[in-house]
């Protein structure tokens, strides 16, 4: 398997231009995630059915014929379960590929079962076996290693011909779902929580009342706001157990933060004004401000029943389509929508809409489930 490593600007003009006549590209990313809240790029790796590139992002490149090229809407990019490329891509290059075929999600459609890996993939299709030591492996040390470069070239290498079978085998139809699909989780990786309703996202908030409920508003709003300038993990900043227990307890005092905090002195050191000014803020705030209590779906009175209703619905739609239901639509998809329909506006208004209102699946579904879009 013969691959270039690009590092000076020269070839990788010369690559991309080379790459922007050909229809098809299949692309992977290398990147690391240590403490960082934003993945951080180590490779890129480009094939096109005949030469492989993988271009280095820590050499003194300019990047942005390459988040061009991604762009060009007359070249298929294919990618196998790319959600977190498509971080790389929206962080590093402010750039969606487009369009995007993601071989995982394809395969599903087919009826395989949902997430199958690249390593199961390529097995299964290709009848080789390849290793993933490496995946693991300190991406952004330099030099690269021999088998860290193989590995990488493997990746594209491989790609490009289980794209090939995987698309002998859908129909035009299926074939569009799938780049519809790729769009919608592009967008859903894009997508950033607007910092007041990041509150919603902590584990077991629904246990809180409306006033505690108000301090975790502020408390999470601010986390989220700090690891997104600092670059650094949510859990790195307070983690999402502490943060529960401050809301629960409100201390507005060092003696009784530091109880709360489980004795972190650093954590205290660090933020503790910060955390009891916040608790501060929250409980001058009027009972009329406060979020409302979250409710689960389950303490909704015919929930059971409704759900039951619409997967029926939905196993009418997935049959006539050929399409497997958990595909057209999982539990947690079908819970969207009743969470869409049926709960606070403050809980939903700024997020993006449920799956099943989307993209090629509201276009099956929408007679279907017309009583849920009204």
């Amino acid at each position: 398997m013969q691959y270039a490593l690009i590092t000076e600007q020269k070839d990788l003009d010369s690559a991309i231009t080379r790459y922007s006549t050909k229809p098809i590209l299949a692309v992977d990313t290398e990147f690391m995630r240590r403490r960082t809240l934003y993945p951080e790029l180590a490779l890129l790796q480009v094939y096109d059915g005949e030469s492989i590139c993988l271009i280095d992002p820590t050499a003194d490149l300019d990047l942005s014929s390459f988040w061009d090229l991604m762009e060009n809407t007359q070249i298929i990019k294919v990618l196998h379960s790319p959600s977190e490329d498509l971080e790389v891509f929206s962080r590093h290059g402010n750039c969606i590929p487009k369009p995007l075929f993601d071989t995982q999600f394809a395969l599903s459609l087919l009826g395989e079962r949902n997430c199958v890996g690249f390593a199961n993939m390529v097995e299964m299709l290709l009848d080789e076996q390849i290793d993933k030591s490496e995946s693991r492996t300190n991406w952004l040390q330099r030099p690269l290693t021999k088998a860290q470069l193989d590995y990488a070239a493997a990746d594209v290498h491989y790609l490009m011909p289980c794209y090939q079978l995987i698309i002998e085998k859908l129909c035009s139809k299926k074939q569009e779902i799938v780049i519809s699909e790729s769009e919608l989780i592009a967008q859903k990786r894009a997508f950033d929580t607007p910092l007041e309703l990041a509150y919603l996202d902590i584990k077991n908030a629904w246990q809180l009342n409306p006033k505690q409920l108000c301090v975790l508003q502020q408390l999470a709003s601010w986390r989220l706001n700090r690891a997104r300038e600092k670059n650094l993990a949510l859990n790195f900043i307070v983690k999402e157990s502490i943060l529960f227990e401050i809301a629960k307890q409100q201390p507005t005092h060092f003696g009784a933060l530091k109880r709360v905090c489980e004795g972190d002195q650093g954590l205290i050191n660090r933020y503790g004004k910060t955390l009891i000014h916040l608790v501060k803020v929250a409980l001058e705030k009027r009972e009329e401000d406060y979020p409302s209590k979250i409710k689960r779906l389950i303490d909704f009175s015919g929930y059971k029943k409704s759900l039951k209703e619409m997967r029926a619905q939905l196993e009418s739609v997935a049959k006539k389509n050929d399409i497997p239901l958990d595909v057209l639509a999982s539990k947690k998809q079908m819970n969207q929508l009743i969470s869409w329909k049926w709960k606070e506006k403050s809980e939903t208004v700024g997020y993006l809409k449920p799956d099943l209102m989307s993209s090629w699946r509201k276009d099956l579904v929408k007679n279907e489930l017309s009583q849920w879009f009204n």
